[in-house]
């Protein structure tokens, strides 16, 4: 006997799983929210619960603890930087304008929304080791794109005069150090000035750290 499945029952036109969708993005939103306004700490599965209008029974289809819900609100926003940076430096030739062209995606996303910057910045540091491990994964992958970025404008015939695992990784740490600051209003710099500022500081730091090979071009341009 042939069994055919049947179609999935729908309720005003959705089905479970798109309903079961729906309440899940509600509570993303809900989450960014909260925990980008008034802070991680202060903010409980009710309060998320009623600002998603969800009841809070459908909060734990998605996710098992308040703690699981910050960590899926930043791995969203980790992962949108990284595509958004890899893919504003694709098609960038030289080295400072893959750097100015990476920082301003990347300020872009964290700026234009305050939320987002909060969270990643502030948020999300020693809540727990798994955060903190992401984090760092995050950290790392924009580092490691960087060193990426720089070989590629060279056609890959630069050679390293410091090691780029260290040169990368300090650089992106001192842009996170600097995004506090601009949170907690602690700069006098426009965002344009701080990504021109890192742009200056990321090419420079990249000719000290590399040496052409001989006959290269340094991936300055023309």
């Amino acid at each position: 006997m042939e069994l055919t499945a049947r179609p999935a029952r729908r309720y005003k036109g959705i089905t479970a799983s798109e309903r079961r969708a729906q309440r899940q993005e509600r509570l993303l939103e809900s989450g960014l929210e909260l925990f980008g306004t008034q802070g991680y700490a202060k903010t409980s599965i009710r309060a998320i619960c009623a600002a998603a209008s969800v009841n809070s029974r459908y909060f734990y289809e998605s996710f098992g603890t308040r703690e699981d819900l910050l960590f899926a609100v930043y791995e969203r926003i980790a992962t949108e930087i990284v595509t958004r940076t890899t893919e504003a430096t694709a098609e960038r030739h030289t080295i400072e304008e893959q750097a100015q062209a990476g920082l301003r995606a990347g300020w872009g996303i964290l700026t234009e929304d305050r939320r987002k910057a909060r969270v990643v910045a502030l948020e999300v540091v020693g809540v727990s080791e798994r955060l903190e491990r992401l984090r760092r994964d995050t950290r790392h992958a924009l580092a490691d794109l960087t060193a990426r970025n720089t070989l590629a404008a060279s056609g890959g015939r630069l050679r390293f005069r410091l090691d780029p695992v260290l040169t990368t990784r300090s650089l992106i740490g001192g842009v996170v150090d600097i995004l506090v600051d601009w949170i907690n209003e602690d700069l006098d710099a426009t965002v344009d000035e701080i990504v021109e500022h890192f742009t200056r500081l990321f090419t420079a730091v990249t000719y000290a750290a590399v040496e052409p090979a001989s006959g290269a071009d340094d991936g300055r341009g023309a």
